[in-house]
């Protein structure tokens, strides 16, 4: 018997787990398109910078 284990989505900006009920947000890399960011409702109300980590685009 295999067991699969859940992966959660990580703040792009904190660092921070995201968890299923969390508000968050998730988009791909506006200069890129390739990297998809997660955002935390914490760091979108008090605009944490996020980086991609392809390109290197930084943005509130």
């Amino acid at each position: 018997m295999s067991q699969k284990q859940l992966q959660f989505p990580i703040c792009t900006s904190c660092n921070r787990t995201i968890m299923p009920n969390d508000e968050c947000v998730k988009f791909m890399c506006p200069r890129c398109g390739e990297v998809l960011l997660w955002r935390c409702e914490s760091c979108r109300e008090f605009a944490r910078t996020y980086k991609c980590s392809k390109c290197g685009f930084e943005g509130p």
